[in-house]
Protein backbone atom coordinates (compact mmCIF):
# COMPACT_ATOMS: atom_id res chain seq x y z
CA UNK A 1 0.00 0.00 0.00
CA UNK A 2 1.44 3.32 -1.46
CA UNK A 3 -0.03 5.92 1.86
CA UNK A 4 2.12 8.53 0.31
CA UNK A 5 0.33 8.70 -2.91
CA UNK A 6 -2.85 8.01 -0.47
CA UNK A 7 -1.70 10.98 1.80
CA UNK A 8 -1.37 12.95 -1.21
CA UNK A 9 -4.90 12.21 -2.39
CA UNK A 10 -6.00 13.28 0.51
CA UNK A 11 -4.24 16.69 0.85
CA UNK A 12 -5.71 17.80 -2.78
CA UNK A 13 -9.16 16.79 -1.45
CA UNK A 14 -8.97 18.46 1.92
CA UNK A 15 -7.48 21.19 0.15
CA UNK A 16 -9.51 21.83 -2.48
CA UNK A 17 -7.13 24.41 -4.21
CA UNK A 18 -4.22 23.07 -6.63
CA UNK A 19 -2.04 25.79 -6.54
CA UNK A 20 -1.99 25.62 -2.44
CA UNK A 21 -1.36 21.89 -2.49
CA UNK A 22 1.50 22.29 -5.05
CA UNK A 23 3.17 24.55 -3.00
CA UNK A 24 3.08 22.27 0.22
CA UNK A 25 3.65 19.29 -1.64
CA UNK A 26 6.29 19.93 -4.06
CA UNK A 27 4.62 18.87 -7.36
CA UNK A 28 3.97 20.87 -9.85
CA UNK A 29 0.34 22.21 -10.24
CA UNK A 30 0.22 20.07 -13.79
CA UNK A 31 1.09 16.97 -12.20
CA UNK A 32 -1.75 17.49 -9.76
CA UNK A 33 -4.05 17.98 -12.08
CA UNK A 34 -3.07 14.86 -13.67
CA UNK A 35 -3.48 12.98 -9.94
CA UNK A 36 -7.23 14.75 -10.45
CA UNK A 37 -8.03 13.40 -13.67
CA UNK A 38 -6.84 9.86 -12.57
CA UNK A 39 -8.82 10.03 -9.29
CA UNK A 40 -12.13 10.68 -11.55
CA UNK A 41 -11.09 8.08 -13.92
CA UNK A 42 -10.69 5.24 -11.46
CA UNK A 43 -13.92 6.28 -9.81
CA UNK A 44 -15.82 7.38 -12.79
CA UNK A 45 -17.49 10.24 -11.18
CA UNK A 46 -16.11 14.06 -10.27
CA UNK A 47 -14.59 14.30 -7.32
CA UNK A 48 -14.73 18.16 -7.88
CA UNK A 49 -16.93 20.86 -9.28
CA UNK A 50 -15.27 23.89 -11.03
CA UNK A 51 -16.69 26.78 -10.08
CA UNK A 52 -15.98 30.66 -10.98
CA UNK A 53 -14.22 30.54 -7.26
CA UNK A 54 -12.56 27.83 -7.83
CA UNK A 55 -12.69 23.72 -7.19
CA UNK A 56 -15.35 22.69 -4.27
CA UNK A 57 -15.51 19.24 -3.84
CA UNK A 58 -18.73 16.87 -4.70
CA UNK A 59 -20.14 14.52 -1.94
CA UNK A 60 -18.64 11.63 -3.47
CA UNK A 61 -15.15 13.24 -3.28
CA UNK A 62 -16.07 13.71 0.43
CA UNK A 63 -16.99 9.97 0.65
CA UNK A 64 -13.25 9.08 -1.21
CA UNK A 65 -11.92 11.23 1.16
CA UNK A 66 -13.26 9.72 4.17
CA UNK A 67 -12.78 6.20 3.19
CA UNK A 68 -8.59 7.07 2.30
CA UNK A 69 -8.49 8.58 5.66
CA UNK A 70 -10.05 5.07 6.88
CA UNK A 71 -7.75 2.87 5.15
CA UNK A 72 -4.68 4.57 5.79
CA UNK A 73 -6.05 4.73 9.98
CA UNK A 74 -6.81 0.81 9.43
CA UNK A 75 -3.62 0.32 7.53
CA UNK A 76 -0.97 1.73 10.73
CA UNK A 77 -3.50 0.00 13.26
CA UNK A 78 -2.89 -3.28 11.71
CA UNK A 79 1.17 -2.35 11.58
CA UNK A 80 1.01 -1.71 15.07
CA UNK A 81 -0.97 -5.05 15.92
CA UNK A 82 1.52 -7.41 13.93
CA UNK A 83 4.68 -5.74 15.46
CA UNK A 84 5.81 -3.57 12.69
CA UNK A 85 7.60 -1.57 15.09
CA UNK A 86 9.43 0.62 12.06
CA UNK A 87 6.63 1.82 10.90
CA UNK A 88 6.58 5.69 12.02
CA UNK A 89 3.53 7.71 11.72
CA UNK A 90 3.91 11.12 9.89
CA UNK A 91 3.35 14.27 11.62
CA UNK A 92 4.08 18.08 10.82
CA UNK A 93 4.31 19.53 14.54
CA UNK A 94 4.55 23.51 14.53
CA UNK A 95 6.16 25.57 17.54
CA UNK A 96 6.94 29.10 18.32
CA UNK A 97 10.75 30.36 18.56
CA UNK A 98 10.10 30.24 22.70
CA UNK A 99 8.44 26.70 22.86
CA UNK A 100 11.18 25.49 20.51
CA UNK A 101 13.99 26.31 22.26
CA UNK A 102 12.51 25.39 25.39
CA UNK A 103 11.08 22.07 25.02
CA UNK A 104 12.22 21.30 21.36
CA UNK A 105 15.14 19.53 22.68
CA UNK A 106 13.13 17.42 25.11
CA UNK A 107 10.09 16.49 22.98
CA UNK A 108 12.99 14.59 20.31
CA UNK A 109 14.93 13.08 23.33
CA UNK A 110 11.36 11.69 24.33
CA UNK A 111 10.45 9.93 21.04
CA UNK A 112 13.45 8.74 20.91
CA UNK A 113 14.25 7.72 24.44
CA UNK A 114 10.93 5.78 24.41
CA UNK A 115 10.41 4.68 21.20
CA UNK A 116 7.42 5.89 20.32
CA UNK A 117 6.26 5.43 16.13
CA UNK A 118 6.90 8.89 15.39
CA UNK A 119 8.60 10.73 12.82
CA UNK A 120 8.01 14.61 13.85
CA UNK A 121 8.49 17.29 11.35
CA UNK A 122 9.16 20.52 13.03
CA UNK A 123 8.17 24.42 11.56
CA UNK A 124 9.12 27.38 13.92
CA UNK A 125 7.29 30.26 13.35
CA UNK A 126 4.79 32.46 14.60
CA UNK A 127 1.57 31.32 17.29
CA UNK A 128 -0.53 33.38 14.82
CA UNK A 129 1.02 31.41 12.21
CA UNK A 130 0.73 28.08 13.16
CA UNK A 131 -2.86 28.51 14.15
CA UNK A 132 -3.65 29.59 10.69
CA UNK A 133 -1.42 26.75 9.23
CA UNK A 134 -3.66 23.90 11.64
CA UNK A 135 -6.96 25.91 10.36
CA UNK A 136 -5.92 25.67 6.92
CA UNK A 137 -4.50 21.42 7.33
CA UNK A 138 -1.48 22.51 6.44
CA UNK A 139 0.10 21.53 9.50
CA UNK A 140 -1.13 19.01 12.20
CA UNK A 141 -0.71 20.40 15.24
CA UNK A 142 1.35 22.94 17.19
CA UNK A 143 2.30 24.11 20.52
CA UNK A 144 2.93 27.56 21.66
CA UNK A 145 1.48 30.12 23.35
CA UNK A 146 -2.30 30.86 23.27
CA UNK A 147 -2.82 32.82 19.58
CA UNK A 148 -5.06 35.73 19.52
CA UNK A 149 -7.57 34.21 17.40
CA UNK A 150 -9.35 31.21 18.05
CA UNK A 151 -10.57 28.98 14.68
CA UNK A 152 -14.30 27.29 15.79
CA UNK A 153 -12.85 24.17 13.98
CA UNK A 154 -10.00 23.86 16.41
CA UNK A 155 -8.89 22.92 20.15
CA UNK A 156 -6.56 24.53 22.29
CA UNK A 157 -5.81 22.52 25.09
CA UNK A 158 -3.76 24.49 27.79
CA UNK A 159 -0.70 22.46 28.50
CA UNK A 160 1.62 25.17 30.77
CA UNK A 161 1.39 28.23 32.07
CA UNK A 162 4.44 30.68 31.43
CA UNK A 163 5.18 33.79 32.44
CA UNK A 164 7.41 36.29 30.85
CA UNK A 165 9.99 39.14 31.87
CA UNK A 166 10.84 42.16 30.93
CA UNK A 167 14.74 42.71 31.88
CA UNK A 168 18.16 44.92 31.14
CA UNK A 169 21.18 45.01 32.26
CA UNK A 170 21.63 45.79 36.07
CA UNK A 171 24.41 48.26 34.82
CA UNK A 172 21.50 50.19 32.73
CA UNK A 173 19.00 49.93 34.57
CA UNK A 174 15.65 52.24 33.04
CA UNK A 175 13.58 54.65 34.88
CA UNK A 176 10.44 54.18 32.36
CA UNK A 177 8.95 57.06 34.30
CA UNK A 178 11.24 59.11 31.94
CA UNK A 179 9.53 57.96 28.59
CA UNK A 180 12.56 58.08 27.15
CA UNK A 181 12.96 55.77 23.79
CA UNK A 182 14.49 52.65 24.05
CA UNK A 183 15.26 49.73 22.09
CA UNK A 184 12.67 46.18 22.76
CA UNK A 185 15.18 43.13 22.09
CA UNK A 186 12.51 40.23 21.01
CA UNK A 187 13.14 37.04 19.76
CA UNK A 188 9.80 37.15 17.28
CA UNK A 189 8.33 40.65 16.64
CA UNK A 190 5.00 37.85 16.51
CA UNK A 191 5.34 36.55 19.66
CA UNK A 192 2.36 37.02 22.23
CA UNK A 193 4.77 38.28 24.66
CA UNK A 194 6.35 40.54 22.33
CA UNK A 195 2.58 41.99 21.68
CA UNK A 196 1.92 42.61 25.48
CA UNK A 197 5.05 44.84 26.46
CA UNK A 198 4.34 46.86 23.07
CA UNK A 199 0.28 47.47 24.46
CA UNK A 200 1.66 48.49 27.47
CA UNK A 201 4.74 50.66 25.85
CA UNK A 202 2.51 52.81 23.58
CA UNK A 203 -0.05 52.99 26.45
CA UNK A 204 2.22 54.45 28.58
CA UNK A 205 3.51 56.52 26.10
CA UNK A 206 7.01 54.92 26.05
CA UNK A 207 8.67 56.22 22.66
CA UNK A 208 10.71 51.80 21.15
CA UNK A 209 12.46 50.58 18.69
CA UNK A 210 11.86 46.54 18.01
CA UNK A 211 14.67 44.56 17.38
CA UNK A 212 13.80 41.06 16.25
CA UNK A 213 16.99 38.80 17.90
CA UNK A 214 16.57 35.20 16.95
CA UNK A 215 19.42 34.19 19.68
CA UNK A 216 18.67 33.72 22.91
CA UNK A 217 22.38 34.62 23.81
CA UNK A 218 22.88 37.30 21.85
CA UNK A 219 19.96 38.72 23.51
CA UNK A 220 21.91 38.85 26.89
CA UNK A 221 24.91 40.63 24.47
CA UNK A 222 22.76 43.01 22.99
CA UNK A 223 21.60 44.43 26.61
CA UNK A 224 24.84 46.00 27.10
CA UNK A 225 23.45 48.79 25.21
CA UNK A 226 22.27 51.37 26.92
CA UNK A 227 18.34 52.02 27.25
CA UNK A 228 17.68 48.63 25.94
CA UNK A 229 15.23 46.07 27.29
CA UNK A 230 13.99 42.39 26.47
CA UNK A 231 11.26 40.59 27.22
CA UNK A 232 11.83 36.69 27.42
CA UNK A 233 9.90 33.65 28.74
CA UNK A 234 10.85 33.27 32.46
CA UNK A 235 12.40 29.48 31.74
CA UNK A 236 14.38 30.58 28.64
CA UNK A 237 16.09 33.19 31.10
CA UNK A 238 16.61 30.21 33.79
CA UNK A 239 17.78 28.30 31.20
CA UNK A 240 20.39 30.16 29.65
CA UNK A 241 21.37 31.15 33.20
CA UNK A 242 21.35 34.92 32.40
CA UNK A 243 23.81 37.24 34.77
CA UNK A 244 23.81 40.84 35.65
CA UNK A 245 20.06 41.49 34.90
CA UNK A 246 17.71 43.43 36.32
CA UNK A 247 14.11 42.47 36.04
CA UNK A 248 11.15 44.80 36.04
CA UNK A 249 8.22 44.67 37.88
CA UNK A 250 5.57 46.17 35.51
CA UNK A 251 2.09 46.43 35.92
CA UNK A 252 0.87 44.33 33.20
CA UNK A 253 -0.58 40.48 32.96
CA UNK A 254 3.01 38.41 32.24
CA UNK A 255 0.87 35.35 32.40
CA UNK A 256 0.32 33.23 29.05
CA UNK A 257 -1.07 30.10 28.60
CA UNK A 258 1.26 27.77 26.61
CA UNK A 259 -1.55 25.39 24.18
CA UNK A 260 -1.23 22.13 21.97
CA UNK A 261 -3.76 23.16 18.71
CA UNK A 262 -4.68 20.39 16.58
CA UNK A 263 -7.95 20.13 14.67
CA UNK A 264 -11.38 19.06 16.72
CA UNK A 265 -12.46 16.13 14.22
CA UNK A 266 -8.55 15.11 14.33
CA UNK A 267 -8.67 14.31 18.04
CA UNK A 268 -8.91 10.97 17.63
CA UNK A 269 -6.05 10.49 15.78
CA UNK A 270 -3.50 8.24 17.31
CA UNK A 271 -0.56 10.19 16.09
CA UNK A 272 -1.58 13.52 17.28
CA UNK A 273 -2.43 12.22 20.40
CA UNK A 274 0.70 10.46 21.26
CA UNK A 275 2.68 13.48 20.88
CA UNK A 276 0.58 15.25 23.19
CA UNK A 277 1.06 12.67 25.77
CA UNK A 278 5.07 12.72 24.84
CA UNK A 279 4.87 16.72 25.72
CA UNK A 280 2.35 16.53 28.39
CA UNK A 281 4.68 14.09 29.78
CA UNK A 282 7.57 16.35 29.40
CA UNK A 283 5.60 19.36 31.13
CA UNK A 284 4.23 17.85 34.02
CA UNK A 285 7.60 17.38 36.59
CA UNK A 286 8.58 21.00 34.98
CA UNK A 287 4.81 22.41 36.46
CA UNK A 288 4.80 20.24 39.79
CA UNK A 289 8.62 21.66 40.62
CA UNK A 290 6.90 25.40 39.94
Amino acid sequence: MNLDDIALKIEILNRQNLSKSAEITNYTQSALTSKVKKMESEIGQSIFKRTPQGLKITNVGIQYKNYLQLITQEYEEFLQSVGADQVKAKVNFGASHTTIKIYGASIVNALNTNNIPLDVDFTVESSNSLNEKIHNSEMDCALTSKPIKNYPDLAYDTIATETFEVISNDMHIINFDERKPLTLLVLSKACMYTRAVVEWLTNNQIPYNLKEIKSVSSIHDFLQINNSVAVLNTKLIDLYNYTNIHRYNLQLNNVINTVFIYKKNESTQNSILQLKNVIESILEPVEKAL
